[in-house]
């Protein structure tokens, strides 16, 4: 029996620039057992609207004419999840080309001058898709079925609410109770929303359209629940899809409380680390791990040791009385927790001082950090007892170097740091460098120079590639390229800490052209789908590249669309005119081009319409604060916007966090990198021997 789609004809794509292949297959289709629809596409762009459209069970593509783009058109199919089963129709049909077109990946190689065999094969891979179809429906309806019945039997511990539309559909008892409800009815077709903190708000409707999407992992997401008295407790969620009634729905869980399995001495001891009202460590187990922490080199990043101290406390003190201060500390630790990433250590140094050593991408990421403290501080009303009060706080930072000082040293500086912003009023995020700028800068780069000079004679530079990962493409196989220097012990150097030196001294031009020629060979071997590749200054004021370039490139045969060049805000806003030149020379070579950390100069909405680019990366500073701040949600949104309107696609950088990747999911980003990413993809490592010898 046929289903209706067999009524209008099975839809096949027919990949040929000549309308006289696609009627020699419909006629030889013809008396087939499944009539067909054949519809014919001549390039890459076209196979795939043509596939979103049609939905077609079936490719047929004829690979003997020359002028097809076979590259692209291998891309767009075999990127597509599920793949669509691909016949190659060829003039003559040997044993060597089927087996390579098998081991493509393709299902079967035809003839048209053997119409009964090519009939056959259309069949036979026809009948192959409904029967997987509905094998996957299948196993799909069981899989459901079994999460049905797993969470009835953890219906007692776990609390679960499924929600249609932003509407509450279902709730179990346990969910009813946590939120301070009766009974179902009081809960039922009320907005989910409201039983959250404000704040939180953005970074669920975010969550709620990724896993829609089938795009959510399986993280969870931190957020402070509102009860029906209005007090706020922080609770873990778990999303996932599920269908209700045939529509798509959102399942939320709160996971219930799990047996204690750690030894009840362990528990002890660790209760004595920790101050019992704000559960942050005490100050000499602070210090304790802390040292132990900086003695553990950083992958990638910077640290720095935070000291925040309340202004003015003397003045809350006697607003709010001796038992309301230790009240209001707890409340300002429940705000910090909530700005910590997994990595930071936390202490209570005493009194009313905190101090954090954190763990970001760069040093303004950890100055937007702190200011999102400052911020927040300043702007919540402290409720204690009857009574309500403000405070601000005064955050010192410096940035723990690679040479491990004793954390004493750290702290003198941080405090002396956070004393400095004291006496100039308060309520500033007050940064302190130990040493002065000019002495600093001339003891590294007559430290670094020579070392520098060394690695590139010696070829020991190394690429590490940085998964990109996709909100709202379907595209894979994207990472950004980092690079690493190789010290005279065998031991990674950051590139925080040798590039700076390398400008002033003139050699970073070298170490760009370095990683541009062992990035080649990266494609060339590896076939990823896109590499984003870092020009410096120095690099894009060098007339010489893309000459430089063409020549390497064509030497490896690598397709220039595998490469995006990206140059920073800073140098494009800088350098305008040859920035602008570069972009347009690298593009009609076939290059892709992007301006990473925007959002941080003065004007970018001017820049990205100055500069013609594929992509633009939004600077990872902004997504410190992104899943509380509106005013840093409606700044990324006005970028986001422009690029869209400029045919720009968006990058978002160093996401830590599954609330900032959700919030970046409702603002229409369309990538994002950084840790986040990361423990989804494989860090790809090149330890390269020979290939950037031409760059040095």
């Amino acid at each position: 029996m046929r289903n209706s789609r067999d009524a209008v004809g099975v839809p096949l794509i027919v990949v040929s620039l000549h309308d006289d292949n696609m009627a020699a297959i419909n006629t030889a289709l013809r008396e087939t057992e499944h009539a067909v629809h054949c519809r014919r596409v001549a390039d890459a762009a076209a196979l795939e609207d043509a596939m979103a459209e049609a939905s077609p069970e079936l490719v047929l593509l004829f690979a003997d004419e020359p002028d097809l783009d076979l590259t692209g058109l291998s891309g767009a199919l075999f990127r597509r999840t599920p793949q669509i089963p691909v016949i190659l129709v060829r003039q003559q049909v040997t044993e060597k080309i089927l087996a390579e077109a098998l081991a493509a990946g393709v299902r079967d190689v035809v003839s048209l001058s053997f119409k009964g065999r090519l009939k056959a094969v259309v069949e036979r891979e026809l009948r192959a898709r409904r029967l997987q179809t509905a094998l996957d429906g299948v196993l799909y309806s069981a899989t459901q079925y079994k999460q049905e019945l797993r969470n009835l039997m953890k219906g007692a511990t776990e609390a679960i609410a499924d929600v249609q539309e932003g509407i509450i559909i279902a709730a179990n008892p346990v969910w009813i109770a946590m939120f301070g409800f009766e009974q179902e009815g009081d809960l039922a077709g009320q907005p989910f929303m409201d039983l959250f903190a404000e704040r939180d708000q953005p970074s669920l409707k975010g969550a709620f359209q990724s896993v829609l999407k089938d795009k959510w992992s399986s993280s969870g997401l931190q957020v402070q629940g509102k009860r029906r008295d209005d007090t706020l407790v922080a609770m873990e969620l778990r999303l996932e899809k599920v269908t209700v009634d045939g529509e798509p729905a959102v399942r939320i869980i709160v996971p219930g409380d799990k047996p204690n399995e750690v030894p009840q001495e362990q528990l002890l001891e660790q209760t004595l680390w920790k101050d019992p009202s704000t559960g942050f460590l005490l100050r000499h187990h602070f210090l304790e791990q802390a040292q132990q922490k900086m003695a553990k080199p950083l992958d990638a990043g910077v640290r720095a040791l935070a000291y925040i101290r309340p202004d003015h406390f003397s003045r809350v003190h006697r607003e709010v009385g001796l038992l309301g201060t230790e009240a209001l500390i707890m409340r300002q630790a429940e705000l910090l927790r909530e700005m910590l990433q997994p990595a930071d250590l936390c202490g209570r140094f005493g009194g009313t001082i905190f101090t954090a050593l954190v763990e970001r991408g760069t040093m303004n990421d950890i100055e937007a950090w702190a200011e999102q403290i400052r911020r927040t501080m300043a702007a919540t009303v402290f409720e204690v007892d009857s009574q309500s009060t403000t405070l601000t706080c005064t955050v010192g930072l410096t940035e723990v170097n690679g040479d491990t000082p004793p954390i004493g040293d750290l702290l003198t500086v941080a405090e002396k740091a956070c004393r400095t912003g004291r006496e100039a009023g308060g309520n500033r995020v007050e940064l302190h460098d130990s040493i002065s700028g000019t002495q600093k800068v001339s003891v590294l780069d007559a430290a670094w120079t020579p070392r520098i000079q060394a690695a590139l004679k010696q070829n020991r530079f190394r690429l590490v590639h940085q998964p990109i990962a996709s909100l709202t493409e379907d595209e894979q196989g994207m990472c950004d390229t980092l690079v690493r220097m190789v010290d005279e012990s065998g031991n990674l150097v950051l590139p925080g800490e040798f590039v700076p030196p390398a400008e002033r001294a003139g050699l970073i031009k070298n170490i760009d052209r370095w990683v541009i020629a062992a990035s080649l060979s990266f494609c060339a071997t590896n076939q990823p789908t896109l590499v984003f590749l870092r020009l410096s200054r120095d690099s894009v004021l060098d007339d010489g590249l893309p000459e430089w370039l063409a020549a390497r490139q064509h030497s490896l045969t690598v397709p220039p669309q595998r490469l995006c060049f990206q140059v920073s805000e800073e140098v494009a806003a800088a350098q305008i005119k040859q920035t602008r030149l570069m972009a347009e020379k690298l593009s009609a070579a076939g290059y892709l081009f992007a301006v990473d950390h925007v959002g941080t100069g003065r004007d970018s909405a001017q820049l990205l319409q100055h500069i013609p680019m594929q992509f633009m990366k939004i600077d990872g500073s902004l997504m410190q604060g992104l899943a509380r701040d509106s005013e840093v949600q409606a700044k990324v949104t006005a970028l986001s916007q422009l690029a869209r309107q400029l045919n720009i696609r968006t990058i978002a950088e160093r996401v830590e966090d599954a609330k900032t990747m959700a919030v970046l999911w409702q603002l229409g980003i369309a990538y994002f990198q950084g840790n986040f990413a990361q423990t989804r993809s494989v860090v790809l490592e090149s330890a390269l021997s020979h290939e950037g010898r031409a760059a040095s």
